[in-house]
């Protein structure tokens, strides 16, 4: 899945994603930046069960519809349930020029230790 070694910047040498691997504490503070976009890309309906506060629902099928929407944004952090989606958003963010991603250990809802910021 994803290659988790504590680098900055990695590579899935699967498909040569690019992205920004931080610690819980740095995204954290990346969320609540307004200059960055959080991004849900899980569906409408997981999203309205649970979602970060502040995240913008974008299905990752719906990604290659952001082509210049968030060219502007200091950072794109993305998030799913698990990861896997998380890991195809990056694919598809990358094709379209987007170098600015951030993750957290995979991208995943489930693993996000602040639940004061989870909002059900």
């Amino acid at each position: 899945m994803f290659n988790f070694l504590g680098r900055r910047r990695c590579k899935c040498a699967s498909r040569n994603l690019i992205y920004n691997l931080v610690n819980y504490d740095i995204a954290k503070k990346l969320i609540e930046d307004s200059n960055n976009i959080l991004i849900d890309v899980r569906t409408k309906r997981e999203y309205d069960i649970m979602h970060i506060l502040n995240a913008v629902n974008i299905p990752v099928d719906n990604l290659k519809m952001c082509e210049e929407e968030y060219k502007h944004k200091n950072a794109i952090i993305i998030y799913c349930s698990s990861g896997i989606r998380t890991k195809e958003a990056i694919y598809i963010l990358n094709s379209l020029g987007y170098t600015n991603i951030y993750i957290w250990e995979y991208g995943s809802l489930s693993n996000f230790p602040y639940k004061d910021m989870i909002k059900m």
